[in-house]
């Protein structure tokens, strides 16, 4: 009777072991699979569980390389790894892959503003103003009101009261035009 219980343990343990494996592949082989891993790799992000964050988005850009978001979160994961060479491909990943997207766009932009660029920054801020829409456009403004704030104070006021036309209560463009103008 022990040897029957003990081999029936064993078979259960086995089913149980490859029911898991096999919802684990399931999940990893569905459709829904990379927009789960895009999910909770925004939600480790926004936490600030970088390398947690990297991982599910890197499985998410295997799982759909045709994923703008994934590249571009993915790229910002990177970058607040420090990690800047990965960052800028994924980034350029993202905007191949959509390239009138807003997000995809103003990533790279301050990106490349971040990195002593800006005159490829500010060009690619300036078109995601141009696709942006109301309050976004605003936060574009603001952007570009950054990027240029170490070379022309004044071009940088300029987006900076662009940015407050839209959104009068854009608390960064206040704040940094206040700034500028005291």
């Amino acid at each position: 009777m022990r040897a029957w219980g003990s081999r029936h343990g064993l078979l259960g343990a086995m089913a149980a072991a490859l029911l898991t494996a096999g919802c684990q592949a399931g999940l990893n082989a569905g459709a829904d699979a990379a927009a789960l891993n895009l999910e909770l790799g925004a939600a480790y992000l926004a936490q600030g569980r970088l390398e947690l964050a990297r991982d599910k988005l890197l499985r998410a850009t295997r799982q759909d390389s045709r994923s703008s978001e994934a590249h571009r979160l993915v790229g910002i994961a990177y970058e607040r790894l420090e990690d800047l060479e990965r960052a800028e491909r994924h980034y350029r990943r993202a905007l191949r892959l959509a390239p009138r997207d807003v997000e995809a766009l103003n990533s790279l932009g301050v990106f490349q503003c971040r990195a002593g660029k800006p005159q490829e920054g500010l060009k690619l801020l300036e078109r995601a103003a141009r696709e942006a829409v109301g309050n976004r456009r605003a936060d574009v403004y603001a952007n570009c009101g950054v990027c240029e704030l170490p070379r022309d104070r004044k071009g940088a006021a300029e987006w900076f009261r662009r940015a407050l036309a839209l959104d009068p209560l854009h608390v960064e463009a206040q704040l940094l035009l206040e700034r500028l103008e005291s």
